[in-house]
């Protein structure tokens, strides 16, 4: 399945005075929760980034559901900027892309800046993702991977 990267507006940056936007591979996504057989969210969007090693939801999105944030496994989440860290909470989720779902195990915090965040493990652990900046407008394949 082939994806139209999203244009999203950008804060004025000194280094990048003329560029007022930029293209993001955003995928929508459901989640749901195994564990108490909720039905799955609504459509929201993931940023999907290859430099993350898991998959991370806003809090909020994981109560929806009926997860209770903190009673999970507790992790740090880190990233580019030294020293800054937030506490994220794992639990074990349902994932919905286009007609698939697959079980993941993914952080949840109230300290996300996005909805959610698709990374390494969980997502392109299962999931080809080709990025094609090539095209107008840029895109992104995804292939799901067959396991046995």
């Amino acid at each position: 399945m082939r994806f139209n990267y999203k244009v999203v507006p950008l804060a004025p940056q000194a280094a990048f005075p003329h560029d007022t936007s930029i293209w993001m591979p955003i995928l929508s996504v459901k989640i749901d929760n195994p564990a108490t057989h909720s039905p799955p969210t609504p459509r929201f969007e993931a940023i999907v980034d290859s430099g993350a090693p898991d998959c991370f939801f806003h809090g909020s999105i994981g109560r929806s559901i009926g997860l209770k944030i903190d009673k999970g496994i507790l992790g740090d989440l880190s990233g580019i900027v030294h020293g800054a860290q937030i506490k994220v909470y794992y639990h074990d989720i349902g994932l919905y892309v286009g007609a698939d779902r697959i079980r993941i195990r993914a952080g949840f915090s109230d300290d996300v800046s996005v909805a959610a965040i698709l990374g390494r493990r969980g997502f392109f652990e299962n999931f080809i993702i080709t990025f094609d900046p090539t095209m107008t407008p840029p895109g992104f394949n995804i292939e799901r991977v067959g396991r046995a």
